[in-house]
């Protein structure tokens, strides 16, 4: 930040040496201070005085000058006397407490500079006893311990400079009648501000930014002269004392960076000289005060980062010196002032991150001195106008995050200076100007466009000037082919062209850009074999080519690529092996080659690399698992399902400590036992060893697995009983242990044992009894539930639909579609049509002979949830609750239509799908408000109210546009009468899902309904709140990181309450590190959302309406 001291310090220096004393000094004396001098280079370090000693040496004895006036520094009189020793960045070190005391012997020394050195210890207070010197100057060196009280009560010093050094303490000691010039910046002081310090009679500058000072902002003289004041980047906090308008004579006011908050006073009348200032980043509030507009000096006002609201006052429009106007991140609405058109000399202006609405006006074409634009994050509409293309010094162009739309002018290719242009999250559509970039100079350095509407070719030209770094056009629908030009820019540094239809391929001829790290040309239609030239990019280190038709071998020349952490090639049609190669790529942390046709075995090479994550998944890989897993990898997820690996599991997978995520070797042709060894895997949340041939009893150390969440052992030849800790999950998931006929868990299996024993007939009895009981039972129970649903159903069905009840059988489908239909295009509920398993049934995707998609999902009847959920999708109609769009019972079976969803659930986005789905701030926003309108409808637009009670990210489906749709309501509760106790006796919900018990309240906080208590719509509030910190974090409720028995509410906070809020980001999903700052300030919003949606008292939480309204606001 620039300081503008009342005088340079040179005029200031030069000035105080011309008031020393005049001394005439006797030959002795001059000899005497030449031996002072001499003194002082003899206490430095040896270094230092070889710096020193070439030009302190004696000079010419023909010039009639004293030698010691020709010393490197040295300013003396005409007679010789020494008034100013200047060795400012001399490159001197040592204590200096042993050497500068010994200059206070030079009797007319009026100034002492020794800035920008490495002198260390504390700062002497012999200094002030130096009888005339009046400047000291210590900047910059590495001084540490308290500031000298002495400083500040010295009677001949009027400027002190000891800024950026690490003083520490408190500011000490007053009464200095003549002190000017106080720059204690850059340290480490704390306390508070002391007022004697302001009170000071002479002082005109003071600095104390930088620090850690704390307290009010003290009080001011009714006499006061200062001239310039600087307070940012501490931690002062109350109010702007109103005495400041006492300090007529200011010019520049710095206390950006605290905690000041309040009303900023409306005293700047009282100010005419004012020329720079700062409020930024505190914790003001209200409107900005009108008096602001007799600031006619102002050049510069930053009000950045504040609470300030209603609209900007219009009396800033005199402010006609303005040459930088900052009002970003405050709460600011209406349209943007025109006013800003009459500053002919503005050259910065911010809006950004307010609540603007409206177009942008066209007379901010009239700012010809205009460099920087900065209106994003707001909610502006319209298009671009013309005008602001004539803006020909204008080099930073910022309108992401608005509602814009229209197509990008052509005239933006007049604008010759522009370097940055950022776009992305608009409404933009069109073909971009082909001759963009082409006119610019010296160049454009950073473009994004993410996430509009674009077609048409990518202009060639954007790297004419050779100075382009970022390209970011992601998430449009750019077609054509790569652009070569664009590849060969050696300035280029990140290049971003995922999700668009560009087709061709990746030219062989491509050569070699030595300049590009990061390259993400995923989801397009490019096909064509990897070019091996891609190999000789050394500084690559993210490389993403997934989801697009390449065919052909992943080419062994990548292996050269010795910076590479992350190579994602998976979703493509590559063919041969693995290259050995790839073991090279040492700094590899993510690689994901999965779903593609590579076979041959598995590189060991690969294996022993320090990977995070190996995805080697759906492909044709045969041979054995390598054995050559370490204890020093870092492996978090492990992926190879869906391959030929023959062979037993080795037992050095047992020696991945860190493996958290995934550990998937299913779908293949492993045989022999499960090994004891991986019971060490104490975080894993994931095992799944489906579909194998593994055989023998599960070992008992498997129960050491603590963390697991999901367990799928389904269809291969286990014996024996499961581990003690499996039960649970056994029966939370049945599905993933069926198939293993042996297999029981521990009271089946001495039932079993029981049984066999009391001989084969009794058994035989015994089991015809109970299967006769179980199926009258069922009988009885589905015919209640069919009769139940069909009196109530009966006067909603629609005409256009097929009808046949009975007790037993009831349809209500899509004309021409039967049951039959369904159990053909599903041969017969076969495993490969499931996408889904639930706590209430199982879903399977169908393609029936209307040619359309549906989610079929079927539920046993006996558990009577059946007409629950039909009963709730029969009452609500919203475009965030999933459709049902038919039903059929057959016998104690109940089937469900629903509209497919094809990008799964939200669980399946966050946490399953390989690569990464790139989630950005304006589309976690979106899924967050699309849920919490759905809920917002059930608690307050249904009547009665539906409390949905299991919300979850598995239970949030997204369609093709990322909208999301609440499913699943078969713990739903219609709430008829909201005075009833709601109760329930056993957990409902999931686990991580639903709020804490409060046992032993004793006021109006009921716990929640997961603990056998009063039900109440605040329960779906806070697990919408897990959802919420899931969106946010990328983690799951319960993620093993945690440590035991945390969850992701208790985890959040307790990070909250140890950690400042800049270092909170990186807790949160590491994609989210990379987001502009404006987005990183959107996601620790939501987060605040979602700290309040999961408070432990359920009354402190706000309604889903309230969450809907906040979460408007944010976008805002």
């Amino acid at each position: 930040m620039l300081h503008l001291p009342p005088m340079s310090c040179a005029a200031a220096f030069l000035l105080l040496v011309t008031l020393a004393f005049s001394v005439t000094p006797a030959p002795s004396q001059s000899a005497g201070e030449a031996a002072v001098l001499r003194a002082f280079i003899a206490s430095l370090p040896p270094a230092s005085r070889r710096v020193l000693r070439p030009s302190w040496r004696a000079t010419n004895a023909a010039t009639s000058r004293p030698s010691h006036c020709a010393f490197l520094g040295v300013q003396c009189t005409a007679t010789g006397a020494v008034t100013a020793v200047n060795l400012s960045g001399a490159g001197l070190s040592g204590s200096l407490a042993a050497s500068a005391p010994r200059l206070c012997a030079l009797p007319a020394l009026a100034a002492l500079d020794l800035s920008r050195n490495r002198f260390t210890g504390a700062v002497p207070a012999a200094l002030t006893a130096c009888s005339v010197v009046a400047t000291l100057l210590l900047r910059e060196n590495l001084l540490t311990g308290a500031v000298p009280p002495e400083l500040l009560s010295s009677r001949q010093l009027r400027k002190v400079d000891l800024s950026y050094n690490t003083l520490a303490g408190e500011i000490s000691g007053s009464g200095s009648p003549v002190l000017e010039y106080l720059d204690l910046s850059v340290n480490m002081l704390s306390g508070t501000i002391p007022p004697e310090l302001t009170a000071l009679p002479s002082l005109s500058y003071l600095d104390l930014s930088g620090n850690n000072l704390s307290g009010p902002v003290p009080e001011f003289p009714a006499r006061c002269r200062l001239v310039y004041l600087s307070l940012y980047t501490n931690q002062l906090s109350g109010a702007i004392p109103r005495s400041l308008a006492n300090c007529g004579n200011l010019t520049t006011l710095y206390l950006s960076y605290n905690g000041i908050g309040g009303k900023v006073p409306d005293f700047y009348a009282s100010m005419p000289n004012l020329q720079v200032l700062y409020l930024d980043d505190n914790k003001f509030v209200g409107e900005l005060p009108q008096s602001i507009g007799k600031l006619m000096s102002l050049e510069q006002l930053v009000v950045s980062n504040n609470g300030f609201t209603g609209t900007v006052p219009d009396a800033i429009g005199k402010c006609q010196s303005l040459t930088m106007l900052y009002l970003d991140r405050n709460n600011f609405t209406g349209s943007i002032p025109v006013f800003v058109s009459t500053f002919s000399r503005l050259q910065k202006f911010s809006m950004a991150h307010n609540s603007i609405s409206g177009r942008i006006p066209p007379e901010i074409g009239k700012c010809q001195e205009l460099v920087e634009l900065q209106l994003q994050n707001n909610s502006l509409s319209g298009t671009i106008p013309l005008e602001i293309c004539k803006l020909s010094q204008l080099q930073n162009f910022y309108l992401h995050s608005n509602s814009l739309s229209g197509e990008l002018p052509a005239e933006i290719t007049q604008m010759m200076k522009l370097r940055e242009i950022s776009l992305f999250g608009n409404n933009f559509t069109g073909v971009l100007p082909q001759a963009l970039g082409l006119n610019t100079t010296p160049g454009l350095v950073q473009v994004d466009l993410t996430g509009n509407h674009f077609h048409g070719e990518i202009p060639p030209g954007l790297c004419t000037g050779g100075q382009l770094s970022v390209l970011d056009l992601g998430y449009n629908q750019f077609n054509g082919s790569l652009p070569l030009g664009i590849l060969r820019c050696e300035s280029l540094q990140r290049l971003i062209l995922n999700n668009n239809l560009i087709t061709g391929n990746i030219p062989a001829n491509l050569g070699t850009n030595i300049g590009l790290s990061y390259m993400d040309i995923s989801g397009n239609l490019l096909h064509g074999v990897i070019p091996a030239v891609l190999g000789s990019w050394h500084n690559l280190t993210m490389l993403d080519i997934s989801n697009n038709l390449f065919s052909g071998p992943i080419p062994r020349e990548l292996g050269a690529l010795t910076k590479l952490e992350t190579l994602c090639m998976s979703s493509n049609r590559l063919t041969g092996p693995i290259p050995h190669e790839l073991g090279n790529c040492t700094d590899l942390l993510d690689l994901d080659i999965g779903k593609n046709l590579l076979n041959g075995s598995i590189p060991a090479e690969i294996t022993t690399l320090s990977l995070q994550s190996l995805l080697l998944g759906a492909n044709n890989l045969t041979g054995t698992i390598p054995d050559s897993f370490t204890a020093a990898q870092d492996l978090i997820e492990l992926q190879l399902g869906d391959n030929c690996l023959e062979g037993a599991i080795p037992h050095s997978l047992g020696n991945l400590q860190y493996l958290s995520k995934a550990l998937n070797i299913s779908h293949n042709k492993l045989s022999g036992q499960i090994p004891s060894s991986l019971g060490n895997l104490q975080d894993l949340e994931l095992l799944d060893l489906s579909m194998n041939s593994l055989s023998g009893p599960i070992p008992s150390q498997l129960s050491n697995m603590v963390s697991l969440l999901v367990v799928n052992i389904s269809f291969n030849e286990l014996s024996g009983q499961l581990p003690g800790s499996w039960a649970k999950l056994a029966a939370k998931l049945p599905d993933g242990f069926v198939g293993n006929p042996q297999l029981c868990v521990e009271s089946a299996c001495a039932h079993r044992s029981n049984n066999q024993s009391a001989g084969k007939l009794h058994y035989s009895k015994t089991r015809i009894i109970v299967a006769l009981l179980v199926s009258t039972l069922t009988i009885i129970v589905a015919g209640l539930c069919a009769v139940y649903y069909i009196v109530k159903r009966s006067h909603h069905l629609s005409a256009s639909h097929a009808s046949v009840r009975s007790l037993d059988t009831t349809e209500e489908l899509p004309e021409d579609l039967t049951y039959e239909d369904i159990l053909r295009a599903t041969d017969n509920w076969s495993e490969k049509y499931i996408i889904g398993r639930g706590r209430h049934g199982t879903v399977y995707r169908t393609e029936c002979k209307l040619g359309k998609d549906w989610a079929v999902k079927t539920v046993d009847l006996s558990q009577c949830k059946f007409p629950i959920e039909m009963k709730i999708l029969n009452i609500v109609k919203h475009r965030n609750i999933v459709r049902m769009d038919g039903y059929c019972i057959r016998g104690s079976v109940g089937l469900i239509l629903y509209e497919y969803m094809p990008e799964g659930t939200l669980f399946d986005l966050l946490h399953e799908r390989k690569p990464r789905v790139p989630l950005g701030c304006m589309v976690r926003w979106q899924i967050a408000l699309g849920v919490a309108q759905a809920l917002s409808y059930l608690h307050h637009d249904c009547v009665p109210m539906i409390v949905h009670r299991d919300v979850k990210s598995s239970n949030i489906l997204m369609d093709a546009e990322l909208v999301p749709k609440l499913t699943d309501f078969g713990m739903g509760k219609i709430v008829c009468d909201e005075n009833a106790d709601a109760t329930v006796s056993a957990i409902i919900g999931t686990l991580g899902y639903i709020a804490p018990g409060l046992t032993h309240s004793v006021l109006c906080v009921y716990p929640e309904h997961g603990y056998s208590t009063r039900l109440t719509e605040k329960s779906d509030v806070y697990s919408y709140g897990v959802v919420l910190l899931e969106l946010l974090c990328r983690k799951t409720p319960v993620d093993s990181s945690f440590g035991d028995g945390i969850d992701i509410v208790r985890w959040m906070r307790t990070n909250l309450e140890h950690e400042d809020r800049c270092s909170i980001i990186s807790l949160m999903d590491e994609e989210m590190t990379y987001w502009p700052e404006d987005e990183q300030e959107k996601a620790l919003s939501l987060l605040d959302l979602a700290v309040s949606c999961t408070q432990v008292a359920c009354q402190s939480r706000p309604s889903m309406r309230e969450v809907v309204k906040m979460l408007l606001k944010i976008e805002k």
